[in-house]
């Protein structure tokens, strides 16, 4: 059977500009493909569907990117408070419970 091993990263400890550009990499990363999926949409949208098609997409990209932010807000504010309790080290705090 093999040894689970877990790995705890500080985010206090070490080069500040490396624990940042590692915990912001993902994002990055997560972004460049969300703007990759609407190009290549809105490209096969506009070539094989039409005209009336690609402003139907392109209507509909304000409520997707406001569903985005509402979510994108919720998560960081979560990761505050989560982040506050674990300074703490207030282990209910951070559970939830």
């Amino acid at each position: 059977m093999a040894a689970t091993r877990k790995k705890d990263t500080l985010m206090t400890e070490g080069a500040i500009w490396k624990n940042i550009l590692l915990f912001a990499l993902p994002l990055m990363l997560g972004n460049i493909f969300q703007q990759l999926y609407n190009t290549v949409d809105s490209i096969v949208v506009g070539n094989f569907v039409g005209k009336e098609a690609l402003a139907a997409v392109g209507t509909t990209d304000s409520i997707i990117n406001t569903f985005i932010g509402f979510f994108s807000g919720l998560a960081t504010g979560s990761g505050i408070i989560i982040s506050q309790y674990f300074g703490e080290k207030n282990e209910k705090g951070v559970r939830g419970r």
